[in-house]
């Protein structure tokens, strides 16, 4: 059993069983067998299944969005506002699902060859904790409309809201074994990669631990999509809509407590900027509401877990120590019921270099980091000056340095005078230690699919020109 904890109080929230992982072969054979049955079920009739699950995930946003704050410290009015958002990408998923063609290919002489997209089979799909719902209803919902069935694997601290799609599952009447959620802990995820069944790995996550799934998968060549971390850059130039950038820069590192992959951790200001727009950027930050999330207005929750509340205060000291200043800090609850949270005082860092821990690692956490910059190519270098390349933020009223530096940036998401927009329509993904693939859009139907290409003889024989042996 896996003790689940309120990030919000450091209390016991509830316990999860385990998967053994004596069972793991028989999660595949039942995988195995449950993939017979949905990749024979028509387009049309997974679709109709998916749309059925959207509904029952609707009726359920409270349910799920209460539950997802209280399991990850996430503020109420952010789990509320993505459970709402879920059953419409569910919605977009299950229109793809009767949808997915090949082609014909007019190849020359005598006959006719077109190409099919098949599903792989068994989807291994591993989640983090910071955002476990949709990250769940994403693998989930994308594998199973393209014909896939799919094991997934929540992090241990956060299970609750992807056992609820599973039993959502069950209820509107998917087939029992195309959706097995998989509990514990790094084990039973190594276990599930390196399994000879799995066809396919969708994995989210942490970057070192997208190493080890590499490693392991490549010894059954079993191919793998991943989305690591980021070190995401805002870059604003002083042309820029100063206030409309500011609105983005909060949102785009405090959301979330500063938990995303996209986070835009580095701010880059050029030196037309003037330092008022920093002192209102800290005003804000400082006045920040952090507290628990059921609160309706609290802005900033707890860290999922006492490990990563640990380890950002630990990279808030190495910013310090490495000669950074604290430019704000805001502060966390002193309320004795909420005194065993997890929580993290926001804090904006000036007077950075580029060399610093806390320009280059990923923190994960509420810290922004900020550095000045001359003109464009400084800004380019800069931001590029990580090794991960996930997103990337510029705000500019110039419409040639728009494109300029959208072509120029090393990264795979790029948002133009605005932040953190995400569809499941647009494919998202990395470059460098943020992964490889994307997920999203025909992008997905693509890669959770492969190609067959078929041949047919017009008239019967070998084709001109092929000797006889």
């Amino acid at each position: 059993m896996t003790t689940i904890y309120r990030p919000a109080t450091g209390e016991v929230l509830t316990e999860v069983a385990d998967t053994d992982p004596s069972d793991i072969d028989a999660v595949f054979a039942r995988a195995r067998a449950a993939s017979e049955v949905w990749r024979r079920l028509s387009g049309t009739e997974r679709s109709a299944l998916l749309f059925a699950l959207a509904d029952r995930l609707e009726e359920q946003t409270e349910a799920i969005a209460l539950t997802e704050a209280r399991n990850t410290g996430k503020a109420i009015r952010e789990t509320r506002a993505e459970a709402s958002r879920m059953p419409s990408s569910v919605r977009y998923w299950a229109g793809w699902a009767d949808k997915i063609y090949g082609t014909t290919v007019p190849v020359p002489g005598d006959f006719h060859a077109y190409t099919v997209r098949e599903p792989y089979g068994i989807v291994v799909g591993i989640i983090p904790w910071n955002v476990p719902y949709i990250f769940a209803i994403r693998k989930i919902v994308t594998a199973l409309a393209t014909g896939n069935v799919i094991v997934l694997k929540p992090a241990l601290e956060t299970p609750l809201t992807a056992l609820m799609i599973a039993e959502a599952c069950r209820e509107v009447g998917i087939p029992d074994g195309v959706v097995q959620i998989v509990t514990g802990a790094g084990d039973i995820g190594a276990a599930l990669v390196a399994h000879s069944e799995t066809d396919l790995i969708c994995f989210t996550g942490f970057h070192e631990t997208g190493k080890h799934i590499a490693r392991s998968a490549a010894n059954n060549l079993t191919p793998t999509i991943q989305e690591l971390g980021g070190k995401s850059p805002q870059i604003v130039f002083a042309d820029a809509d100063l206030d409309e950038a500011m609105d983005a820069i909060m949102v785009g590192v405090f959301a979330s407590t500063g938990q995303m992959c996209i986070a835009g951790s580095r701010l880059l200001l050029q030196d037309g900027v003037p330092d008022a727009f920093l002192e209102r950027l800290a005003d804000r930050v400082s006045a920040l509401r952090v507290g628990d999330p059921e609160d309706e207005a609290t802005q900033v929750g707890p860290h999922v877990t006492a490990t990563q509340r640990d380890k950002t205060l630990a990279m808030i000291q190495a910013g310090r120590d490495a000669g950074a200043t604290v430019a704000a800090s805001g502060a966390v609850p002193d309320d004795e019921r909420l005194r065993g949270g997890y929580y993290v005082p926001p804090t904006i860092f000036t007077d950075v270099t580029v060399d610093m821990p806390i320009m280059q690692d990923e923190i994960f956490g509420p810290v922004l980091s900020v550095m000045r910059f001359r003109d464009e190519e400084e800004a380019v270098a800069l931001a590029n000056s990580t090794q991960f390349g996930l997103a990337a933020g510029v705000w500019t009223s110039d419409s040639g340095r728009v494109h300029r530096m959208a072509r120029d940036i090393r990264a795979g998401m790029i948002w133009l005078n605005t932040y953190r927009i995400v569809h499941d329509m647009v494919p998202g993904g990395g470059f460098g230690l943020s992964g490889y693939g994307a997920e999203g859009g025909l992008e997905s139907i693509q890669q959770l699919t492969r190609n067959k290409s078929v041949w047919t003889a017009m008239r019967p024989g070998l084709p001109a020109g092929y000797p006889r042996i």
